[in-house]
């Protein structure tokens, strides 16, 4: 389990958004908020190893829009990883066994879903993009609660990991990442597994959704809109 090589040496991209949302604290988490407050569904973001960028913080008011209560949740209580951190593999080993851990993150995840509940939410799905993939896949397995979880190139996916979880899962690869169809294989014979896909962006790189994806390239906009337009029809279906 391991972040993929292009995750280590490739620098996020300087964009510009203007974003729409509202900014909030969930206790003393700072988080990002969109779209209305009181609906009935809604979805947790996790961004990737370099936090808020203007890339998520669109996806989070796209979804918004589509009347969704949006949290994204500065997990890494601004502090994520920077350029200078790329490169070294022991920053980044680091980075996963401590703060970027599940056990780390596990008392956010909780946290969000309770404050979620607590507005009216009856339906919350998960979004996780690079590590923050990991962290949705782990909160899949051990926590109740969700009705399913959207993974974008991911990272630290071990083996059998996919297997595990209990809820719909969608998983959206690039070309940086494994092959994960015998780790998907593992959904096979849960009574949800209608409601999985798997689909590899094989023409992409790691982070195209993220923080590394240039929208202004229109080839990479188009495949971040061909991305974001299958995870909201997976929420549509699971929610």
């Amino acid at each position: 389990m391991s972040f993929p090589a292009a995750c280590c040496n490739t620098p996020p991209v300087k964009a510009n958004y203007t974003s729409k949302g509202t900014k909030g604290k969930i206790g003393d988490l700072d988080c990002y908020f969109a779209g209305p407050s009181d609906s009935k569904r809604a979805i947790m973001i996790n961004y990737d190893v370099f936090g808020y960028h203007a890339n998520v913080l669109q996806l989070s008011d796209i979804l918004g829009s589509l009347g969704y209560h949006v949290v994204l949740p500065d997990i890494l209580r601004s502090k994520p990883l920077e350029e200078a951190d790329l490169g070294k593999p022991a920053v980044l080993n680091e980075f996963a066994n401590t703060r970027g851990s599940w056990e780390s993150n596990k008392g956010d995840y909780t946290a969000t879903r309770d404050f979620l509940r607590s507005k009216g939410a009856e339906s919350i799905g998960l979004i996780g993009f690079c590590w923050g993939s990991h962290l949705v896949v782990s909160a899949l397995t051990e926590l109740e609660g969700y009705a399913g979880g959207a993974i974008v190139h991911p990272a630290l996916i071990a083996d059998g990991d996919l297997g595990k979880v209990n809820a719909p899962l969608l998983v959206l690869p690039s070309k940086d990442e494994p092959d994960y169809t015998e780790n998907f294989a593992g959904l096979e014979g849960k009574p949800f597994f209608d409601k999985c896909k798997m689909v590899r962006f094989d023409d992409m790189f790691h982070g195209f959704c993220g923080a590394r994806g240039d929208w202004s390239n229109e080839v990479q906009a188009k495949r971040a809109n061909d991305a974001i337009a299958l995870i909201v029809n997976f929420m549509s279906s699971i929610m």
